[in-house]
């Protein structure tokens, strides 16, 4: 490999990185974004707010996040995440 991976897609991608002395810093500075991204909650549309004009905006309603970027990862919780972290030096 040459350079750090423009896409990391596991969370052994993140478990290799960090075993590189040259890809480390980068790695818990991605794993730290993961951490703070705020994705608990999504919305979802629900009905037209015009029903006889389709293309008009929806009602919409917060939900909870079936698959947030952690999730998304391989992690099993945000602090799954955070052990990650700390376990490499970093803070959370």
């Amino acid at each position: 490999m040459k350079g750090y991976p423009k896409c990391i897609a596991t969370k052994q991608d993140y478990i290799n990185l960090l075993a590189m002395p040259e890809h480390k810093v980068q790695a818990l500075t991605d794993l730290q974004t993961i951490y703070n991204t705020d994705d608990a909650t999504v919305k979802r549309a629900t009905t037209p707010i015009d029903p006889d004009d389709p293309q008009s905006d929806w009602n919409t309603e917060d939900i909870e996040n079936p698959m947030p970027l952690w999730k998304q990862k391989g992690f099993m919780s945000r602090q799954d995440v955070a052990d990650l972290i700390t376990e490499n030096g970093g803070e959370v």
